[in-house]
């Protein structure tokens, strides 16, 4: 069922608001705590959630990879949007959106029922104001920007999203065989002596990983949503789909088993370089055989605040986002050198209109 949160006092529509933390209604300002509205998916009648379309709603197990990535008629559903009642179609999937009519916010939680309810959200402290003017100074940083990536069209296409996150915790243990080598040279009588001296070494490590995050979404890309990070996990609310209200959020798609071993390889990266502190003394060392173990994993499932754009420019495509609690930003944008001809004309155009001046008053 799409739901929307009302004001207690006015009764106006509340959206979440990241500079206050709070659910603000833009009529008669009142701010309200996300937790004074109760969430009990669990309890909703499940034919009550869709208005149109009738099918399997089974949810796959967040161990298992789903069977389909594709986006089919089967995996859209119809909802009553509940500020101006027209039907919106949307994907099964979906969690929060807003209403193309008119453009309310849509809250489904009836979609974050099960393996797909989240454990924690992380709620935004960058504003759309913010994001905008850190995106407006990042095109200012070269004159090669292109016109398009500053108009109002291309700036409107930012959008705030929750992106579900898998977190990681563990013990983790590392042991490795490592060769190593101490490079002496000097002088003996008229002779410049090399002395190399190998070692067999054996060193052992371990360390407590606590919340690895890894992105829960199949069609972001990894390398783009770990440049955002970090995340301070100390912010977790538990979850409440008030806090998504204004947002674009979805379920996951990427499972647990899929990204296990994202998690563990950053850990063994870190394990790694602990291991090689110890072996500083040493000329060259080389690892040559490695092995590790981990126990006492905990998986949660956690909604993290992403502010994203995506645009193109002469047919090539550009991602553009920021952190939505720190505000670090990502990506990079498009250079025009054909702007270096707009300048340049500019600039003559300019030019001959001072020198016009300046002939009309005499003074040349």
């Amino acid at each position: 069922m799409a739901k929307k949160y009302s004001c207690k006092n006015c009764g106006a529509e509340l959206y979440f608001n990241p500079d206050s933390g709070k659910l603000h209604c833009e009529y008669c300002g009142s701010d309200f705590e996300p937790t004074e509205y109760d969430f009990t998916p669990d309890e909703e009648n499940a034919e009550d959630q869709v208005i149109a379309q009738e099918g399997d709603d089974a949810h796959a197990e967040a161990g298992a990879a789903p069977t389909d990535e594709s986006v089919s008629t089967d995996d859209l559903v119809v909802y009553k949007c509940p500020n101006c009642g027209a039907e919106v179609i949307t994907s099964s999937k979906t969690v929060a959106t807003t209403c193309v009519y008119c453009n309310r916010a849509i809250t489904l939680a009836g979609n974050v029922k099960g393996v797909f309810r989240p454990d924690y959200v992380l709620p935004f402290r960058k504003s759309r104001k913010e994001v905008e003017t850190a995106y407006k100074k990042l095109c200012r940083q070269s004159f090669l920007t292109p016109r398009k990536l500053y108009s109002q069209t291309t700036i409107e296409k930012i959008k705030g999203m929750y992106v579900p996150y898998w977190l990681f915790s563990f013990d983790g243990k590392a042991a490795a065989d490592i060769h190593a080598e101490r490079i002496r040279t000097f002088i003996s009588g008229d002779d410049e002596v090399t002395e190399i001296s190998g070692y067999d070494i054996f060193e052992e490590g371990s360390g407590v990983f606590v919340r690895v995050p890894t992105d829960a979404m199949k069609a972001m890309d990894n390398e783009m949503m770990d440049s955002i990070e970090p995340f301070d996990f100390s912010d977790l609310e538990p979850f409440n789909p008030a806090y998504l209200t204004g947002f674009y959020t979805q379920q996951w798609d990427d499972n647990i088993a899929e990204n296990e071993p994202r998690a563990k390889a950053r850990a063994k990266t870190a394990l790694s370089a602990e291991l090689m502190t110890h072996l500083k003394t040493y000329t060259k060392t080389m690892i040559r055989n490695e092995e590790f173990s981990w126990k006492d994993q905990k998986t949660e499932l956690v909604m993290i605040p992403v502010w994203m754009m995506y645009t193109e420019y002469k047919g090539k495509k550009y991602a553009f986002g920021m952190n939505g609690q720190t505000g670090k930003m990502m990506g990079t944008l498009p250079r025009d050198p054909m702007r270096l001809v707009e300048v340049g004309a500019i600039f003559f155009i300019i030019t001959q209109l001072i020198m016009l001046i300046l002939r009309v008053m005499g003074v040349m």
